[in-house]
């Protein structure tokens, strides 16, 4: 048993570094009741993601009770290995759930930093106190091949909201969308979309005041609680902000559709858990799940962006398109080693990642448009230094990475308006502001596919092929570019990685989404 235990690996791309900008604080008591949460893989290899046989493999029709029980035939070798090992070595073990492939694992803190060779410490960033680990993850042998990542040690803040800034002028939602040919006579009741909400909360009574301001009906907003987490407003912060962005644009779009909110910690833990939750959801059943939240790929170790990626390709399988904001800034994502980089996870070859423009705005509509880049803040994009390039952006010349030359997937796939002139006018805490951001064109996007799944009458899932295959059905966005102390991107006929395809022709695409057949 112990000789089981002492027998270790390391995990393949588990090393963290210390919490940047924030000091130690103190030790971790290792009588502390401690919950990690492991997720387990068959040892099978798949195909690359986004290739044509991983689409292929994703994307064929499967209820929830075959998806249920396909999991529970392919992974339940694992987890028995896993199960096994954990009570030979004092460790609880609950929550198995072999359809999201993971469980959780529940012992005192010394203990389980001794099963997986972790280092634990207290540290502080001048806001919180938070629990931390440096150094590689090492997995006991005995389960290592079955093991795909362990999350729950580390607490520090994953991933940040995108809404950038305010600006003095600005629009209500339901005028951006009118300037993109979006109809807003749609009947969307049929149709249910999730947002992800990591931190913060919302007031009931800002958004029906928007509403109000927008002459628009409500639609039902329904919280759902991640691990414990509810809405938790806190007198308009940053979170806040980003939520009541997020909600009052999709529910300015979507008068009388279902809109619920998952609030989760802000943790690469519970953002797995956050989307599987959205994507598994049997009573409420989201079709389009929208995700104003991300970091560089520079600061997600593989296991961590494994675990989000086994949620996202469980989106794929369902049917739930996914669309995240690709970042406010610019090419190098505010990382100051010189280099592109891009968000995950809009970098995800399974989600509709969405960038920013900016538009100049004359008597008769949009008489101009270009990338989002107001010099300090400006949309996200470029080439993913880990997805390869996928099967539906393959036959585009997709550049290769102004930083390290390599191939890869190439971000954003659309965008829409997110500078803060004339930028999207809100309600937050009684008050109209004006925000910006590609965390405000990708709920706008968002409800754009849920009207098209309202009027195919069942949901799409990922759009990617049907809008690759027919670029028409957007604006090229042919001017400005993404650059960042000179590192970055300029925009191009075509594709380019400052606004992906281009900006939505709105009747357009509704209609031609709305043509895919039902399979």
């Amino acid at each position: 048993m112990a000789g089981r235990a002492a027998e270790k690996e390391e995990l393949a791309g588990s090393h963290r570094s210390e919490p940047r900008g924030a000091v130690v604080a103190g030790e971790i008591d290792p009588d502390e009741p401690l919950t990690v949460t492991l997720y387990f893989k068959r040892r099978s290899p798949k195909p690359a993601p986004g290739s044509k046989a991983d689409l292929a493999r994703l994307m064929r029709p499967m209820t929830r009770r075959a998806l249920d029980a396909e999991r529970l035939r392919t992974h339940r070798q694992a987890a028995s290995r896993i199960i096994e090992f954990a009570e030979e070595n004092g460790v609880v073990v609950c929550d198995v759930d072999h359809t999201r492939r993971r469980m959780r694992l529940e012992a005192p803190a010394g203990r389980l930093a001794e099963l997986f060779g972790v280092s634990l410490g207290l540290y502080h960033d001048g806001k919180r106190t938070f629990r931390a680990r440096s150094g590689p993850l090492r997995v006991p042998r005995a389960i290592a091949p079955w093991t795909r990542a362990v999350l729950g040690f580390d607490q520090r803040p994953q991933v940040q909201s995108l809404a950038a800034g305010t600006g003095d002028e600005g629009l209500w939602p339901t005028e951006i969308a009118r300037l993109y040919g979006i109809p807003l006579d749609q009947d969307v009741t049929s149709q249910c979309v999730g947002i992800i909400a990591l931190g913060g909360g919302y007031r009931p009574t800002d958004l029906s005041t928007a509403l109000a301001r927008m002459g628009r009906a409500p639609p039902i907003v329904v919280d759902h609680p991640v691990g414990g987490v509810t809405n938790q407003w806190s007198d308009g912060s940053k979170s806040d902000e980003e939520i009541a962005l997020d909600l009052q644009v999709l529910a300015g779009l979507m008068p009388g559709a279902r809109i619920v909110v998952y609030f989760a910690a802000n943790t690469s833990a519970a953002l797995a858990e956050a989307i599987h939750e959205a994507v598994l959801d049997e009573t409420n059943r989201p079709q389009v799940l929208s995700i104003s939240w991300g970091s560089p790929e520079k600061y997600w170790t593989s296991q961590t962006r494994a675990a989000v990626q086994a949620a996202l390709a469980d989106a794929v399988t369902r049917k739930v398109t996914v669309v995240a904001a690709s970042g406010d800034e610019l090419a190098t994502s505010g990382v100051s080693d010189g280099k592109a980089h891009v968000w995950f996870p809009a970098s995800s070859p399974y989600v509709l990642g969405c960038g920013g423009t900016a538009i100049t705005l004359g008597a008769v509509g949009i008489v101009s448009e270009s990338v989002w880049n107001d010099g300090s803040v400006g949309t996200g994009g470029g080439i993913s230094d880990v997805y390869p390039v996928p099967d539906y952006q393959s036959a585009l010349p997709i550049p290769t990475s102004v930083s390290t030359g390599a191939p890869g997937r190439g971000v954003p796939d659309i965008a829409a308006l997110a500078s803060a002139s004339p930028g999207y006018r809100i309600v937050l805490d009684g008050k109209e502001m004006v925000k910006d951001g590609t965390s405000a064109a990708t709920p706008l996007w968002a409800a754009l596919i849920a009207m098209a799944n309202a009027r195919r009458g069942a949901p799409v899932g990922l759009v990617h092929p049907q809008l690759y295959a027919a670029p028409g059905l957007l604006r090229p966005i042919i001017t400005g570019d993404n650059r960042a102390h000179g590192v970055g991107y300029a925009a191009t006929a075509g594709w380019n990685a400052c606004a992906g395809l281009g900006v939505p022709r709105g009747a357009a695409i509704i209609d031609a989404l709305a043509a895919v057949p039902v399979a």
